[in-house]
């Protein structure tokens, strides 16, 4: 819940399973700490081993290495799609 509310605030919100490698958790991980309007969390039963989510966007894929991942951050932190910018992400979910 506090997530979703997050992603209406503007956030990118990045979810993994127990398939993600470890190189890829720590590469998102850096990425969503030095990135505001992020957060990031594991999801045990999503199909895919990384998911990004925006409002009313998403993609999977199956590397952080993946150029879709930056790609998403630069359209959707704060994006377009933003029903409510500007406003505090507080009590959003993290790693």
């Amino acid at each position: 819940e506090n997530a979703v509310h997050s992603l209406e605030h503007g956030a990118v919100w990045v979810t993994y399973n127990d398939k993600a490698s470890d190189a890829d958790i720590e590469a998102l991980t850096k990425k969503v700490k030095s990135t505001p309007y992020s957060l990031m969390s594991p999801v045990k039963d999503q199909k895919d081993p990384l998911m990004l989510s925006a409002w009313g966007k998403q993609v999977t894929v199956k590397s952080a290495t993946d150029d879709r991942v930056a790609q998403f951050f630069t359209k959707y932190v704060q994006g377009p799609q933003t029903p409510e910018p500007g406003a505090a992400c507080t009590g959003g979910l993290d790693k």
